[in-house]
């Protein structure tokens, strides 16, 4: 089943609204959605929303989205003005331009722009904010140019506004970060909104986040507006008739852009959490959709959180040939209220470098007595639904933070379709141990001594 299709039995609407470089994590939530049999009529993207908006409208099929977006190197994000600009008040644009995007990153995703001009098969919409009228524009993806995909995603002070035919363009997200006014004008009968920007109940001191938390009042505010609007056209019709809305969200707010370009969180997991995000929806969705207010896209508080990496490879014999399996987790454990909270992220990848398959169902079992953690999840792999199951031994703290933990990991496959369960052992290289432990960090709004802090004092409640 094509996610992208013109058929009239149902019309959707997939709204692909911002949240920064981060938005690979939506390119798991479309393979989630393709995999659920769910074609969309139209597709709309805002802020860094539409690089995905884009690749679709490029023909990028969405396995080959989550490939791509594996292959980036995030630092092609931002690129430096010349020397002299950060000096000098008259001459300061933005931190960065977008040199590094054109150049590296829309190659890399495969967004071509005079074939998304070409392409007939998508009805594609693209948000801009013309910054001289104060409005928003929206462009097809028949009429859409390089410069406009630029200006969409030019966010103030980090990258310079966008001149075209006089007027100034820039980044959406201030004014609405989800068109679904746009949505609307083609009737829908469900809208899928897929949701990154942060919405939670704490206001954070400093002065970055207190950026992002304007960035999250106009655009969770702007989304509230679209909200009531769709509320009143809903009342005015029969129930049959009215447009239901489904949101995909993460469970907790995702890391910020800075955490990606230090490597404290990857494209991989993103990736891996949006595909287990909206497995999870999907599972529990309800056809009346979601509420039409501030809850349809609030997010649990995040509190204290350890994160950690760990890569696991081996043979295994897989239907009846051995086979080279390859195993990334992201560990990701919180102290909420007092109450830890485990949650772990993965992708698979069998007899390929490329080619990483998301899980989902994942659970995070810790057992204190036998001091083992096991990590089980599900799978897809050629149409087919496969259990995993890893045993991993808990030594000690001072282990896990010198790189010397989770050496190996016992796993298990079982599948409907396999005549016995696959077990083996996988290993983790040292190199990938000692690699990995810069970036086994906290995610605290706390300042550096206390993030020590509340790192022990999540280790010491894993290990008891």
């Amino acid at each position: 089943m094509k996610i992208i299709s013109n058929r009239t039995e149902i019309h959707r609407s997939l709204i692909l609204a911002g949240g920064g470089a981060r938005l690979s994590y939506q390119a798991g939530v479309i393979i989630a959605l393709e995999e659920e049999s769910l074609s969309f009529n139209h597709f709309d993207g805002t802020s860094g929303g539409i690089f995905n908006t884009a690749m679709l409208s490029s023909e990028i099929e969405p396995r080959d989205m989550a490939t791509r977006w594996r292959k980036v190197n995030v630092m092609n994000f931002t690129s430096l003005l010349p020397f002299r600009s950060y000096f000098s008040k008259s001459k300061f644009v933005a931190f960065g331009n977008a040199d590094g995007i054109i150049n590296k990153v829309y190659p890399t995703l495969g967004i071509d722009v005079p074939r998304m001009n070409a392409n007939t098969n998508i009805d594609a919409t693209f948000n801009v904010c013309n910054f001289s009228k104060k409005t928003i524009e929206v462009f097809s993806n028949r009429n859409v140019t390089l410069q406009h995909l630029v200006a969409g995603m030019s966010l103030p002070i980090f990258m310079p506004a966008v001149k075209i035919n006089g007027d100034w363009y820039t980044d959406a997200v201030w004014i609405k970060d989800a068109n679904i006014t746009e949505a609307l004008k083609r009737n829908p009968k469900e809208i899928w909104l897929v949701w990154a920007i942060g919405n939670s109940h704490e206001f954070l001191d400093g002065t970055f986040l207190q950026y992002v938390h304007m960035i999250e009042i106009s655009a969770d505010g702007g989304l509230l507006l679209e909200l009531e609007q769709l509320k009143k056209l809903n009342n005015a019709k029969p129930e049959r008739e009215q447009t239901v809305l489904h949101v995909i969200k993460p469970e907790f707010p995702l890391p910020l852009d800075p955490d990606l370009m230090f490597n404290k969180i990857n494209v991989d997991e993103l990736i891996n959490r949006g595909y287990a995000d909206a497995k999870s929806y999907l599972q529990q969705r309800s056809e009346k959709g979601v509420p039409l207010d501030y809850k349809a896209t609030l997010m649990k508080e995040p509190g204290a959180s350890l994160n950690f990496r760990s890569q696991f490879a081996g043979s295994l014999e897989w239907k009846f040939n051995p086979a080279n399996f390859c195993l990334n987790i992201n560990f990701n454990f919180r102290l909420t209220d007092n109450e830890l909270v485990l949650r772990a992220y993965a992708s698979i990848s069998i007899d390929s470098d490329e080619y990483r398959i998301s899980t989902y169902n994942n659970r995070v079992i810790l057992d204190q007595i036998e001091h083992v953690l096991t990590f089980e999840s599900d799978f897809v792999y050629e149409d087919q639904i496969f259990h995993l199951k890893c045993e991993l031994d808990l030594i000690s703290p001072v282990d896990l933070l010198l790189g010397m933990e989770f050496k190996k990991a016992k796993c298990t496959i079982t599948g409907n379709q396999l005549a016995k369960p696959i077990a083996g052992i996988l290993k983790q290289k040292a190199w990938f141990r000692v690699k990995n432990v810069p970036f086994i960090h906290v995610g605290s709004s706390s300042g550096w001594f206390e993030k020590w802090k509340e790192k022990f004092r999540i280790l010491k409640e894993v290990y008891n």
